[in-house]
């Protein structure tokens, strides 16, 4: 891999990043390699926007949703991103703070480079927003159910009773689908996940569809007025009579990682996967 000249870092908001931000202007700076700016993950302008243009990786410093944040608002400048996770999971966020020294190798050379999709959900032409890991339907109360149907082109998926149901890619496969007791989708696994939650029938289980597939999604309760739609978290889109459909933008972010990178390897640490058996002597 050829080595990195020009890197922009932006920073989460709102966690501590000072004394880090100070090791990696000096590690850049041992690599040979230069800072083209620094900016707030909630503060990106236009004139931001021109400068990280410049940059050969977008290097971000925060968890998950500072990673997240910065994909949504940058992906189109097709440039690479790079996560140092100062948060708690960070499935996205590879690089962790204690081995911030690794990062010189990365500026060197040594990395990995994956591409993860982009979807776009939509509730008319004009209503519509990416999401990359996960779209989040809900009756907006704890106790209203919503009577919804699924399909695919004109494939009826089925018909569910449920509070609500998300949707989620293989790289939010270990987000918020992952703690409703969705499965986690290998990122080389061209899949969508939809869950449904606190379902009312027995039988409703998640299931695993192509993520080249449109799917099309519709309330059938008289009042949808409290349905609530959520991209990545945050409540993006308002529910139109039209349906919900959700997409393959056909578009891709690009991440790079460190060389020793191993998905599965994270599942293991982060998520407690195959802990040891204790051995129990006999008395």
């Amino acid at each position: 891999m050829k080595k990195i000249k020009k890197i922009a870092i932006v920073f989460s908001a709102t966690r501590k990043t000072d004394k880090i931000l100070v090791e990696a202007r000096e590690i850049i700076k041992q690599a040979d390699s230069e800072l083209v700016c620094i900016v707030n993950v909630n503060q990106i302008r236009s004139s931001d926007l021109n400068k990280i243009s410049k940059a050969d990786l977008i290097l971000v410093f925060g968890g998950d949703g500072t990673m997240i944040g910065s994909i949504r608002s940058l992906h189109s400048l097709n440039i690479p991103f790079l996560g140092v996770n100062s948060g708690t999971v960070g499935f996205l966020t590879d690089l962790s703070i204690s081995k911030i020294n690794n990062l010189i190798h990365i500026l060197k050379g040594n990395y990995k480079t994956e591409n993860r999709p982009i979807f776009e959900a939509s509730t008319s032409s004009r209503r519509k927003e990416i999401f990359l890991n996960e779209v989040v339907i809900h009756s907006g109360s704890v106790t209203k159910m919503l009577d919804l149907e699924l399909s695919i082109k004109d494939q009826v998926i089925y018909n569910l009773k449920a509070d609500g149901l998300i949707v989620s890619s293989s790289t939010g496969s270990t987000a918020y689908s992952y703690s409703g007791g969705g499965p986690i989708i290998s990122p080389k696994l061209d899949a969508l996940s939809l869950l449904p939650m606190f379902s009312h029938s027995s039988s409703s289980h998640s299931l695993l569809l192509s993520n080249k597939e449109e799917v099309n999604l519709k309330i059938k309760n008289k009042n949808t007025d409290t349905v609530q739609i959520f991209m990545d978290g945050k409540k993006n889109l308002k529910y139109s009579k039209s349906g919900l459909k959700i997409s393959n933008t056909k578009k891709t972010f690009k991440l790079y990682h460190p060389k020793d990178y191993n998905y599965f390897e994270a599942c293991r640490t982060k998520l407690g996967w195959a802990l040891p058996i204790e051995k129990f002597k006999n008395d």
